[in-house]
């Protein structure tokens, strides 16, 4: 599924035959006939809540439950992963829940370009994947500096009274009715998260998550545009990815 606003669309012809294409559309409408041909469905949305909200509609409206991918990404995919439609070949391998990116944006230098250089040396020809590993506490990754993450964290912070050194997936994710993510959110301090907010995951996984909390986090993600950037963390985690560097326990006197 695609979360569209204005990004051009030609390119979803390549995208592999066997890919049932869903266009949630929250820009111009969509008129090209090679575009409406190769999209099985074209659905038009009121421009709110970015791609968080659609694909928070899509996991309300378009529940599977069974062995199936669903593929979430932007319309624009190729700034954050270049090799978008390399990945998509690359299917049968995939593990249930398969992060999709690379970066953010290359022009930001974010990641910065040391870090992927060395990453792709590594991956010796195979598409070009990588987490990013942030801190639960301050939403700031932990390889390098992103004051832009790290000011969402403070403003998440101010919004909600918490102070600095709180954690923020924790309360993020108690609010959102997931009691159990939250408390082990609680006891850990790393998360990993796929730039751009795309990924594919298991039909299954999604349908395990409940309802209501998929509601809850829809509409938190159209009431201010800091929840965007909180999500966009939380999504792999949402659907098994696990929390790392656990606190350390209190020590006996």
């Amino acid at each position: 599924m695609l979360a569209r606003y204005r990004e051009p669309l030609d390119w979803i012809k390549l995208i592999p035959d066997d890919f049932e294409v869903i266009i949630y559309n929250k820009g111009d409408k969509i008129e090209a006939p090679g575009i409406q041909q190769r999209a099985s469905q074209i659905i038009d949305r009121p421009n709110e809540g970015r791609e968080s909200e659609t694909y928070l509609h899509h996991m309300l409206t378009n529940v599977r439950d069974d062995d199936g991918f669903t593929v979430y990404a932007q319309a624009g995919p190729f700034e954050h992963s270049p090799d978008f439609i390399g990945l998509l070949h690359t299917r049968k391998s995939w593990a249930d829940l398969q992060p999709m990116s690379w970066q953010w944006l290359s022009e930001k230098n974010v990641p910065p370009p040391l870090l992927l250089s060395e990453y792709e040396r590594g991956l010796f020809g195979r598409p070009r994947v990588r987490l990013e590993r942030f801190s639960l506490l301050t939403w700031g990754p932990i390889d390098f500096i992103d004051q832009g993450a790290w000011g969402m964290g403070n403003v998440y912070r101010a919004i909600h009274g918490l102070p600095e050194g709180a954690n923020i997936a924790s309360h993020f994710l108690d609010l959102a009715g997931l009691d159990d993510l939250a408390a082990e959110a609680e006891r850990h301090m790393v998360g990993v998260f796929s730039y751009g907010a795309i990924f594919a995951v298991r039909n299954s996984r999604v349908a395990s998550i409940p309802s209501a909390s998929i509601d809850i986090l829809r509409k938190l993600s159209v009431s201010g545009a800091v929840y965007g950037y909180i999500l966009e963390r939380l999504w792999l985690h949402f659907f098994g990815e696990r929390f790392t560097l656990p606190k350390l326990a209190p020590q006996p006197l």
